[in-house]
Protein backbone atom coordinates (compact mmCIF):
# COMPACT_ATOMS: atom_id res chain seq x y z
CA UNK A 1 0.00 0.00 0.00
CA UNK A 2 2.69 1.92 -0.30
CA UNK A 3 2.57 5.53 -2.82
CA UNK A 4 4.84 7.37 -4.62
CA UNK A 5 3.88 10.48 -6.90
CA UNK A 6 6.43 12.21 -8.59
CA UNK A 7 7.17 14.07 -11.91
CA UNK A 8 10.45 14.87 -13.41
CA UNK A 9 12.55 14.74 -16.65
CA UNK A 10 13.54 12.18 -19.30
CA UNK A 11 15.60 12.58 -22.66
CA UNK A 12 15.31 10.27 -25.61
CA UNK A 13 18.21 9.63 -27.24
CA UNK A 14 18.14 8.55 -30.96
CA UNK A 15 20.65 5.75 -32.06
CA UNK A 16 18.79 4.90 -34.85
CA UNK A 17 16.48 2.16 -34.27
CA UNK A 18 17.25 1.71 -30.60
CA UNK A 19 16.55 4.62 -27.99
CA UNK A 20 18.38 5.60 -24.97
CA UNK A 21 16.48 7.15 -22.09
CA UNK A 22 17.95 8.89 -19.01
CA UNK A 23 15.54 9.93 -16.82
CA UNK A 24 15.11 12.05 -13.16
CA UNK A 25 12.31 12.26 -11.04
CA UNK A 26 11.60 14.30 -7.44
CA UNK A 27 8.60 13.00 -5.81
CA UNK A 28 6.53 12.03 -2.62
CA UNK A 29 6.84 8.38 -0.99
CA UNK A 30 3.95 7.41 1.20
CA UNK A 31 5.43 4.08 2.96
CA UNK A 32 2.06 2.93 4.09
CA UNK A 33 2.40 -1.00 4.67
CA UNK A 34 5.64 -0.81 1.97
CA UNK A 35 9.31 -0.23 2.22
CA UNK A 36 10.64 2.69 4.74
CA UNK A 37 12.58 4.05 2.22
CA UNK A 38 13.87 6.76 5.21
CA UNK A 39 11.69 10.00 4.20
CA UNK A 40 8.78 11.64 2.02
CA UNK A 41 11.34 13.47 -0.34
CA UNK A 42 12.68 10.63 -2.89
CA UNK A 43 14.76 11.44 -6.17
CA UNK A 44 14.36 8.20 -8.90
CA UNK A 45 17.07 7.96 -11.41
CA UNK A 46 16.37 5.54 -14.81
CA UNK A 47 18.34 4.41 -17.65
CA UNK A 48 15.90 2.58 -20.87
CA UNK A 49 17.10 1.23 -23.67
CA UNK A 50 13.88 0.46 -26.11
CA UNK A 51 13.99 -0.70 -30.08
CA UNK A 52 11.58 0.70 -31.95
CA UNK A 53 9.97 -1.81 -34.31
CA UNK A 54 7.34 0.51 -35.98
CA UNK A 55 7.19 4.01 -36.40
CA UNK A 56 4.85 4.43 -33.17
CA UNK A 57 5.72 1.08 -31.23
CA UNK A 58 9.24 0.19 -29.49
CA UNK A 59 10.20 -2.24 -26.08
CA UNK A 60 12.83 -1.86 -24.18
CA UNK A 61 14.36 -2.56 -20.85
CA UNK A 62 15.27 0.17 -17.91
CA UNK A 63 16.50 0.14 -14.77
CA UNK A 64 15.17 2.53 -11.73
CA UNK A 65 16.86 3.76 -8.58
CA UNK A 66 14.33 5.33 -5.78
CA UNK A 67 16.64 6.66 -2.90
CA UNK A 68 16.86 10.06 -0.62
CA UNK A 69 20.11 10.74 -1.34
CA UNK A 70 20.80 10.50 2.30
CA UNK A 71 18.55 13.63 3.41
CA UNK A 72 16.98 10.80 5.68
CA UNK A 73 17.69 9.42 8.98
CA UNK A 74 18.26 6.15 7.09
CA UNK A 75 18.57 5.17 3.18
CA UNK A 76 17.81 1.87 1.57
CA UNK A 77 16.16 3.01 -1.32
CA UNK A 78 14.94 0.66 -3.51
CA UNK A 79 16.04 -0.64 -7.14
CA UNK A 80 13.42 -1.99 -9.79
CA UNK A 81 14.23 -3.60 -13.19
CA UNK A 82 11.35 -3.60 -16.00
CA UNK A 83 10.28 -4.66 -19.65
CA UNK A 84 8.51 -1.85 -21.39
CA UNK A 85 6.43 -1.90 -24.29
CA UNK A 86 5.38 1.87 -25.53
CA UNK A 87 3.09 2.78 -27.97
CA UNK A 88 2.86 6.41 -29.21
CA UNK A 89 -0.83 8.07 -30.42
Amino acid sequence: SAAYIYTGFEWNIDLGSLIFTPSFAPGLYHKGNGKDLGHILEFKSEVQFSYAFSKNSSIGISYNHVSNAAIGDKNPGANSYMFNFIKNF
